[in-house]
Protein backbone atom coordinates (compact mmCIF):
# COMPACT_ATOMS: atom_id res chain seq x y z
CA UNK A 1 0.00 0.00 0.00
CA UNK A 2 1.18 3.29 -0.84
CA UNK A 3 1.91 6.62 1.02
CA UNK A 4 -1.62 8.36 -0.94
CA UNK A 5 -3.37 4.75 -0.09
CA UNK A 6 -2.98 4.84 3.17
CA UNK A 7 -3.88 8.25 3.90
CA UNK A 8 -7.24 8.12 2.13
CA UNK A 9 -8.13 4.56 4.21
CA UNK A 10 -7.29 6.96 7.09
CA UNK A 11 -9.46 9.52 5.65
CA UNK A 12 -12.52 7.36 6.05
CA UNK A 13 -12.28 7.45 9.27
CA UNK A 14 -12.43 11.03 9.17
CA UNK A 15 -15.95 12.71 8.92
CA UNK A 16 -16.70 16.28 8.35
CA UNK A 17 -20.33 17.52 9.06
CA UNK A 18 -21.55 21.21 7.24
CA UNK A 19 -24.24 23.36 8.52
CA UNK A 20 -24.05 22.07 12.11
CA UNK A 21 -25.87 25.49 13.95
CA UNK A 22 -28.73 27.43 12.80
CA UNK A 23 -26.91 30.44 11.46
CA UNK A 24 -28.61 32.60 13.91
CA UNK A 25 -27.33 30.38 17.21
CA UNK A 26 -23.90 30.65 15.30
CA UNK A 27 -23.65 34.26 15.05
CA UNK A 28 -25.08 34.63 18.42
CA UNK A 29 -21.66 32.42 19.86
CA UNK A 30 -19.51 34.22 17.61
CA UNK A 31 -20.47 36.90 19.46
CA UNK A 32 -19.96 36.19 23.08
CA UNK A 33 -16.75 34.77 21.44
CA UNK A 34 -15.28 38.24 20.51
CA UNK A 35 -16.97 39.80 23.24
CA UNK A 36 -16.07 38.41 26.22
CA UNK A 37 -12.21 38.30 26.49
CA UNK A 38 -12.42 37.26 30.25
CA UNK A 39 -13.46 33.97 29.27
CA UNK A 40 -10.13 33.34 27.69
CA UNK A 41 -6.85 32.40 29.74
CA UNK A 42 -3.80 31.24 28.03
CA UNK A 43 -3.74 27.46 27.03
CA UNK A 44 -0.89 24.97 25.87
CA UNK A 45 1.15 22.60 26.78
CA UNK A 46 3.04 23.00 30.59
CA UNK A 47 6.49 23.92 29.80
CA UNK A 48 9.41 21.30 30.96
CA UNK A 49 11.40 24.46 32.16
CA UNK A 50 9.65 26.50 33.85
CA UNK A 51 7.22 25.60 36.49
CA UNK A 52 3.51 26.75 35.67
CA UNK A 53 4.35 28.46 32.22
CA UNK A 54 2.77 27.17 28.80
CA UNK A 55 5.33 26.47 25.89
CA UNK A 56 3.72 28.49 23.30
CA UNK A 57 6.16 26.59 20.66
CA UNK A 58 4.29 23.59 20.53
CA UNK A 59 0.94 25.01 21.08
CA UNK A 60 0.03 29.22 20.79
CA UNK A 61 -3.60 29.70 21.99
CA UNK A 62 -6.22 31.12 24.27
CA UNK A 63 -8.48 28.14 25.67
CA UNK A 64 -12.46 29.19 27.24
CA UNK A 65 -13.22 25.85 29.44
CA UNK A 66 -16.94 25.09 29.35
CA UNK A 67 -18.48 23.15 32.09
CA UNK A 68 -22.06 22.83 33.24
CA UNK A 69 -20.99 21.97 36.64
CA UNK A 70 -23.08 23.63 39.80
CA UNK A 71 -20.04 25.26 40.98
CA UNK A 72 -19.92 27.29 37.64
CA UNK A 73 -21.07 30.47 38.42
CA UNK A 74 -21.21 31.95 34.61
CA UNK A 75 -25.01 31.03 33.30
CA UNK A 76 -23.69 31.71 29.85
CA UNK A 77 -20.63 28.93 30.40
CA UNK A 78 -23.09 26.48 31.48
CA UNK A 79 -25.83 27.60 28.80
CA UNK A 80 -23.43 27.13 25.97
CA UNK A 81 -21.77 24.00 27.53
CA UNK A 82 -24.98 22.18 27.50
CA UNK A 83 -25.86 23.00 24.00
CA UNK A 84 -22.30 22.05 22.97
CA UNK A 85 -22.78 18.65 25.22
CA UNK A 86 -26.09 18.18 23.53
CA UNK A 87 -24.49 18.72 19.92
CA UNK A 88 -21.53 16.99 20.31
CA UNK A 89 -23.38 14.00 21.83
CA UNK A 90 -25.66 13.72 18.16
CA UNK A 91 -22.76 13.92 15.97
CA UNK A 92 -20.87 11.27 18.35
CA UNK A 93 -23.93 9.01 17.67
CA UNK A 94 -23.79 9.85 13.68
CA UNK A 95 -20.44 8.93 13.44
CA UNK A 96 -21.16 5.81 15.12
CA UNK A 97 -23.81 4.93 12.92
CA UNK A 98 -21.90 5.87 9.47
CA UNK A 99 -18.47 3.83 10.81
CA UNK A 100 -20.98 1.04 12.24
CA UNK A 101 -19.10 1.17 15.34
CA UNK A 102 -20.54 1.30 18.81
CA UNK A 103 -17.50 3.85 20.44
CA UNK A 104 -19.23 3.30 23.99
CA UNK A 105 -18.06 6.72 25.35
CA UNK A 106 -19.42 10.26 26.60
CA UNK A 107 -18.37 13.57 25.90
CA UNK A 108 -16.14 14.51 28.34
CA UNK A 109 -14.05 18.18 27.64
CA UNK A 110 -15.08 20.97 25.68
CA UNK A 111 -13.10 24.07 25.34
CA UNK A 112 -13.76 27.19 22.98
CA UNK A 113 -10.49 27.51 21.47
CA UNK A 114 -9.11 31.04 20.07
CA UNK A 115 -6.12 31.66 17.80
CA UNK A 116 -4.81 34.64 17.26
CA UNK A 117 -1.91 35.76 15.42
CA UNK A 118 0.41 32.93 15.19
CA UNK A 119 -1.51 30.80 17.08
CA UNK A 120 -1.02 27.66 16.06
CA UNK A 121 -0.68 23.59 17.71
CA UNK A 122 1.95 21.37 16.51
CA UNK A 123 1.15 18.01 15.45
CA UNK A 124 0.17 15.84 18.02
CA UNK A 125 -2.24 12.99 18.95
CA UNK A 126 -5.31 13.90 21.49
CA UNK A 127 -4.84 10.35 23.30
CA UNK A 128 -3.08 9.77 25.99
CA UNK A 129 -2.09 7.34 29.44
CA UNK A 130 -3.33 9.76 31.67
CA UNK A 131 -6.38 10.80 29.28
CA UNK A 132 -7.85 7.77 27.40
CA UNK A 133 -9.40 9.82 24.83
CA UNK A 134 -11.37 7.75 21.83
CA UNK A 135 -12.89 10.48 19.55
CA UNK A 136 -11.97 13.89 19.00
CA UNK A 137 -14.21 16.93 17.37
CA UNK A 138 -13.87 20.10 16.30
CA UNK A 139 -15.88 22.88 15.31
CA UNK A 140 -15.20 25.78 13.24
CA UNK A 141 -16.76 28.87 14.69
CA UNK A 142 -15.56 31.23 11.57
CA UNK A 143 -13.25 31.01 8.51
CA UNK A 144 -12.87 34.52 7.77
CA UNK A 145 -8.69 34.49 9.02
CA UNK A 146 -5.96 33.11 7.04
CA UNK A 147 -3.76 30.09 8.12
CA UNK A 148 -4.96 28.56 10.30
CA UNK A 149 -5.57 24.97 8.79
CA UNK A 150 -6.28 22.07 10.44
CA UNK A 151 -4.19 19.48 9.43
CA UNK A 152 -3.99 16.00 9.63
CA UNK A 153 -0.70 13.22 9.10
CA UNK A 154 -0.20 9.67 8.43
CA UNK A 155 0.83 8.02 11.96
CA UNK A 156 4.58 8.46 10.72
CA UNK A 157 3.62 12.54 10.95
CA UNK A 158 4.34 12.34 7.07
CA UNK A 159 1.33 12.60 4.52
CA UNK A 160 0.31 15.77 5.92
CA UNK A 161 -3.23 16.50 4.04
CA UNK A 162 -5.66 19.75 5.01
CA UNK A 163 -9.10 19.94 6.26
CA UNK A 164 -10.80 22.95 3.94
CA UNK A 165 -11.68 25.45 6.83
CA UNK A 166 -15.57 26.48 6.53
CA UNK A 167 -17.77 28.22 9.54
CA UNK A 168 -20.33 25.78 10.85
CA UNK A 169 -18.36 22.64 10.30
CA UNK A 170 -17.61 19.57 12.19
CA UNK A 171 -14.79 17.16 12.04
CA UNK A 172 -14.99 13.95 14.13
CA UNK A 173 -11.88 11.37 13.97
CA UNK A 174 -10.60 9.05 16.36
CA UNK A 175 -8.34 10.07 19.27
CA UNK A 176 -5.73 7.29 18.82
CA UNK A 177 -2.30 7.07 17.44
CA UNK A 178 -3.04 6.60 13.79
CA UNK A 179 -4.72 10.42 13.58
CA UNK A 180 -2.01 12.52 14.32
CA UNK A 181 -3.32 16.42 13.72
CA UNK A 182 -2.26 19.96 14.25
CA UNK A 183 -3.57 23.53 13.47
CA UNK A 184 -1.34 25.63 11.64
CA UNK A 185 -0.22 29.21 12.22
CA UNK A 186 -2.99 32.10 12.10
CA UNK A 187 -1.27 34.39 9.74
CA UNK A 188 -4.31 36.89 9.76
CA UNK A 189 -7.13 37.22 12.04
CA UNK A 190 -8.74 35.20 14.65
CA UNK A 191 -9.73 31.73 14.51
CA UNK A 192 -11.95 30.48 17.27
CA UNK A 193 -13.58 26.75 17.32
CA UNK A 194 -14.64 24.76 19.83
CA UNK A 195 -13.08 21.07 20.45
CA UNK A 196 -14.48 18.02 22.34
CA UNK A 197 -13.09 14.42 23.18
CA UNK A 198 -15.40 11.28 24.25
CA UNK A 199 -13.48 9.31 26.57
Amino acid sequence: MDHLDKLNTLNNYIRIYDNVLPTATLNKFLKICENNKNFFSPGGIVSDTVEGSVNKKVRNTLVWDLANSEAEESKTNVHWCNLWICLFGKYLKRYEKEIEVDVRANINTIQVLKYMNEGHYMLHVDHGTTIPRTLSFIFFVNDDYEGGELSFALPNFSGISNVEKKSNRMVVWPSNFLFPHGVKPVVKGTRYSVVAWAL
